[in-house]
Parts: C-alpha cells; structure tokens; sequence
C-alpha cells in the first residue's frame, strides 16, 4: 500500500514538474525533431552530392599559359588541343 502512495506522489511531482517547464520541454522536442530532419535532409544531400561527382567523369586539361589544369567542359578552347583555364590566360597567351 504504500507502494502506491510513494508512486503517487511520483506521479504528482512529475505532473506539476511538467506542467511548470512544459515550454522548455515543448522547445526541446521541437529542437530534437528539427535536428532529426537535418540529419535526414544531411543524408539525403550527401546522396544527391555522390551522384552528382559520379556523373561528372569530365577530363581535366592543363592550361597552355599557366599550367593549371580544368575540366575540359570549363576551360577554354582557342583551338583544336590547346586549352585555356580563363580568359585572362588566353588573353595573355594571344598577346606574346
């Protein structure tokens, strides 16, 4: 019997804990939940990020004034087999 009545007053103490801090709790599920849709959004990104390099099997060319290399979709071509990584390489390369 005094089992319950221990538990009881538990149960009390618990319920006016709760009902005093209810916004801090409320707060810290909100927190906690947003922090589980970073994470799901986190692995989700890194998913996207993975096949985004997979597609991207681009080759790199070195550049003809500096030496740098670039992926052959960004860099420069002036002519056929010479590459260019900006237009201020190219710039440079025309006026010497």
């Amino acid at each position: 019997m005094k089992w319950l009545i221990v538990l009881g007053i538990i149960i009390m103490v618990g319920g006016i804990i709760a009902l005093r801090f209810r916004r801090q709790i409320q707060m810290a599920i909100y927190v906690l939940r947003m922090f589980k849709k970073m994470r799901q959004a986190g692995k989700a990104n890194e998913k996207q990020v993975e096949a985004k390099e997979s597609d991207q099997n681009v080759p790199l060319v070195r550049c003809a004034k500096c030496g740098t290399w670039a992926s052959q979709k960004n860099a420069l071509n002036l002519r056929s087999g010479v590459f260019y990584c900006s237009t201020a390489c190219m710039e440079q390369s025309v006026k010497v």
